[in-house]
């Protein structure tokens, strides 16, 4: 129902969407892709977050998940804050 028109590479649409915003429309354009295949591929997925600072785990075999906490770092900044406030 318009002329604009939005230049993309897929030929697959699926569905376009418009979602009105305060100030300007998104439009998602959604597309399926082809999985990519991980064979003899090391990789790593990492999480960051607030509570767990960091999460890491591997496809490896015999690599243990690592979990860091990130409660003691969010205790440091809330004592900096703190003292900040006061001064």
């Amino acid at each position: 129902m318009s002329e604009i028109k939005i230049p993309t590479l897929q030929t697959e649409i699926i569905e376009a969407r418009i979602i009105p915003k305060s100030s300007c429309y998104l439009i998602e354009i959604v597309y399926e892709k082809a999985e990519e295949t991980t064979e003899n591929q090391q990789i790593a997925g990492v999480d960051l977050g607030v509570n767990n600072l960091i999460a890491v785990t591997t496809n490896q075999t015999g690599i243990a998940p690592l979990l860091i906490k990130g409660r003691p770092l969010k205790a440091i900044n809330t004592f900096y804050n703190k003292q900040r406030s006061c001064l």
